[in-house]
């Protein structure tokens, strides 16, 4: 099984300082121990591969050229 370890600043998000941002440490720690953490990354990595194999991808890749 994988596990998702965030960090910010350089510290673990499960370190001795005090947090300056409750709700973003909620959610990073609510993710955390989700198994939607597992699929997080294939997940993004198959829709953003799937965006720029759409037609409309291609053509403004070719035209921004």
């Amino acid at each position: 099984m994988s596990t998702l370890s965030l960090h910010r600043d350089g510290h673990s998000l499960h370190g001795d300082t005090p947090s300056l941002h409750p709700v973003r440490d909620f959610i990073a720690d609510w993710l955390e121990a989700t198994p939607a953490a597992i699929l997080l990354h294939p997940v993004g990595a198959l829709l953003t591969d799937w965006a720029k194999a759409t037609p409309a991808a291609i053509l403004f890749h070719a035209l921004h050229r």
